[in-house]
């Protein structure tokens, strides 16, 4: 009897096992969990979009480009071409010792150089021998020098003289003494344009008269008895130039002398 109920109690255990697992469930279930673990995993990953608000301020800022335009005018070669009055030389011959004021006016242009300094005007005393000195330094000068850049031309010639290289010399002792000038003066005329004049084969020369005058005023306080202003204006020529010979005018010193020399030489 009692193998009967422990066998009978064994089977019921064996019943109820039976009863409490499923009959076919798959081995998989481990497998299972571990990909549904990384599915949901996955899922949750928390996709942290950081959305940076890139703030574009359009401020409505007008860029103006400014473009400067610059309008160089450029002139046109002037037909005038730049002169240089050289050396023009004052003498001053009073009869006596006497304190002299000289203003000279440019017309056009400017003073390159002045000797001495000419400051508003030369303020000297005149000696009868010529001897001049500057009150502004003391100095002593044999004359008063000045020269001067400018552009006014100067009107083509209508008398002159058509001159060798060969006889330039002779031909400007002539007519400066037939002018008036002593030989102090024209020998130092003729010292420092003859070099200059001989680099052309031909020179033009004219004497310039009221067309100079007019161009370069000269005051003169007290004024002189007697004025001479010698001016010649040269250009080169080929030697078969066809001009007027000019007429010159002797000069006659008296009293209180002022004489004045000088140049420009065109092309």
């Amino acid at each position: 009897m009692k193998r009967v109920l422990l066998l009978f109690c064994a089977f019921t255990r064996l019943l109820g096992a039976c009863a409490t697992q499923p009959e076919s469930e798959p081995e998989i279930s481990a497998a299972t969990t571990a990909t549904t673990t990384e599915t949901t995993t996955t899922t949750e990953t928390t996709t942290t979009t950081t959305t940076t608000e890139t703030t574009t301020t359009t401020e409505a800022t007008t860029i103006t480009t400014t473009t400067t335009t610059q309008t160089t005018t450029t002139e046109p070669p002037t037909t005038r071409p730049i002169t240089t009055t050289k050396k023009p030389a004052i003498y001053l011959y009073p009869t006596r010792p006497t304190q002299v004021d000289v203003t000279l006016t440019l017309r056009s242009g400017f003073f390159s150089k002045t000797i001495p300094a000419y400051g508003t005007g030369w303020h000297v005393l005149a000696q009868p021998n010529g001897q001049i000195t500057n009150l502004a330094d003391g100095k002593t000068y044999p004359y008063l020098f000045w020269e001067a850049v400018e552009r006014a031309p100067w009107p083509k010639a209508k008398a002159g003289f058509v001159v060798a290289r060969d006889d330039l010399e002779g031909f400007l002792r002539e007519k400066l003494a037939y002018m008036g000038l002593i030989p102090v003066e024209y020998e130092e005329f003729i010292a420092f344009w003859l070099p200059m004049l001989s680099q052309n084969a031909y020179s033009l020369i004219t004497f310039a008269g009221e067309e100079y005058t007019a161009r370069y005023p000269l005051e003169i306080t007290p004024a002189p008895d007697s004025l001479l202003r010698v001016f010649m204006v040269a250009r080169p020529a080929t030697g078969r130039e066809k001009i007027a010979p000019q007429t010159l005018e002797p000069f006659t010193r008296k009293g209180f002398a002022a004489i004045e020399w000088g140049g420009a030489l065109l092309g």
